[in-house]
C-alpha cells in the first residue's frame, strides 16, 4: 500500500501536488545551497590533505582557529548538504548551526583566516537570503 504523501515531509501534502511559488523557491534555494556546501566540503578537504603545496594553502600553516574552521566545515557541511537537498528541517538547522560556528570562529581569529573570512561573509549573506525566502513563503501560506 503506497501513501500519497511525500516520504520526507508529510506536511507538504500529496507528492504530486503543486507547491506554492515561494515554497518552491525555498526548496530550489536549499538544493542550490546543498551544492555550494558540497563544493565547500571539497575545498576544505583539499586544504586538509594538502592538495596544493603552496605556502598560502598549507593546512599546517593556518592558525588553530582557521584549522578548526576548516575541519568543522569538512565534517559538518556534507551532512548538512544532504539534509538541505532533501528539504528536511534538520538539514536547515544543521546548516544554520554550522554557519554560525564558522562565522564565530573566523571572526575571532585575527590571523591566518584570509579566504575563510570571505567564506564566512558569504555564509552570512546566504543565511539572510534564506531568512527572506522563508519569510515570503510563510506569508504566502497565511494568505
Amino acid at each position: 500500500m503506497s501513501s500519497p504523501y511525500d516520504p520526507i515531509d508529510a506536511t507538504l501534502g500529496p507528492a504530486g501536488a503543486e507547491m506554492p511559488p515561494w515554497q518552491r523557491r525555498v526548496l530550489i534555494y536549499l538544493r542550490g545551497l546543498a551544492g555550494f556546501l558540497l563544493l565547500k566540503t571539497i575545498y576544505s578537504w583539499t586544504l586538509i590533505c594538502g592538495v596544493w603545496d603552496g605556502d598560502t594553502s598549507r593546512f599546517e600553516g593556518l592558525s588553530m582557529a582557521a584549522q578548526a574552521a576548516v575541519i568543522w566545515a569538512a565534517i559538518m557541511n556534507p551532512v548538512a548538504a544532504i539534509g538541505l537537498w532533501l528539504g528536511a528541517s534538520w538539514g536547515v538547522v544543521l546548516w544554520l548551526v554550522t554557519a554560525m560556528v564558522q562565522i564565530i570562529i573566523n571572526a575571532s581569529a585575527p590571523e591566518g583566516v584570509g579566504r575563510l573570512f570571505i567564506l564566512a561573509a558569504v555564509e552570512t549573506v546566504l543565511v539572510a537570503v534564506y531568512a527572506f525566502l522563508t519569510y515570503k513563503a510563510a506569508r504566502e501560506i497565511e494568505d
